[in-house]
């Protein structure tokens, strides 16, 4: 299993894609975890357009059945936190859900690297998310309204409270990012190093260490997928219903 993980920028490619460099179809300076990222949306996209040809009221199959528990899941997870805009915002949570949780696991395939373990991933996936807050907090109060929860109350302190709520705002993107890339990034570490102890000092004698912290990977994978779909859910509830309605 290949890790070429995180900071290095992507210059060394070492992953199965090295072909799309190598045969000059992608740039040299262009990090690896960008086709591997393409790669799993070709294949989440290649599932739901073969299977919705496939779909059916009667008798159901095992995948329209498997998919089907997956949304009214997915629905009543964001429908309890949220409400009645699970209705709009469901589709939503899911795909970050469905989308970061198959870039987890990608590094647990060999020959591939998990794109969340390289930080711009985490950090373009927080930022789309900020914008999701933005988006629903604004359409739900209105910009004027939306500006004025910043100032909290009294107004009178508002030139105070204004600078801190907005500072409080733009951590939530950088608290999403370092989570999630600190978690997949430290699992992969591990995984990698064990590998290297394994070929290196116990030489012929292929011993699984490695395999037990695979488990813990698929379950960490599940659950840094669940946290930064359930923390971008709570900040949509947040900025919808306004700061004094939160309290």
């Amino acid at each position: 299993m290949e890790h070429g993980h995180g900071g290095s920028g992507g210059l060394e490619h070492g992953t199965w894609l090295h072909w799309l460099y190598h045969y000059r179809i992608l740039p040299d300076w262009l990090p690896e975890v960008v086709p591997e990222t393409f790669l799993v949306v070709i294949v989440l996209s290649a599932i739901v357009i073969l299977a919705r040809p496939r779909l059916t009221v009667r008798n159901p199959g095992k995948l329209q059945t498997f998919l089907e528990f997956c949304v009214v899941s997915l629905d009543s997870f964001v429908r309890g936190i949220v409400g009645d805009e699970a209705k709009s915002l469901t589709p939503i949570i899911g795909t970050f859900f469905i989308f970061i949780l198959c870039l987890n696991l990608l590094g647990l395939v060999p020959g591939l690297t998990s794109p969340t373990a390289n930080i711009n991933t985490p950090a373009s996936l927080a930022i789309v998310a900020f914008c999701i807050v933005q988006y629903y907090g604004i359409r739900k109060q209105g910009f004027i309204n939306y500006l004025k929860h910043f100032a909290g109350e009294p107004l009178i302190l508002a030139p105070l409270m204004f600078p801190i709520h907005v500072i409080g705002e733009l951590a939530r993107p950088l608290s999403l990012t370092i989570r999630l890339f600190g978690n997949i990034f430290g699992e992969d570490m591990v995984i990698a190093i064990l590998i290297l102890i394994v070929t290196s000092v116990l030489g012929k004698l292929l011993i699984p260490l490695q395999f037990p912290m695979l488990i813990f990977a698929i379950f960490t994978s599940f659950v840094q997928s669940l946290v930064f779909s359930m923390l971008v859910t709570i900040y949509v509830t947040v900025a919808i219903s306004g700061h004094e309605e939160h309290h």
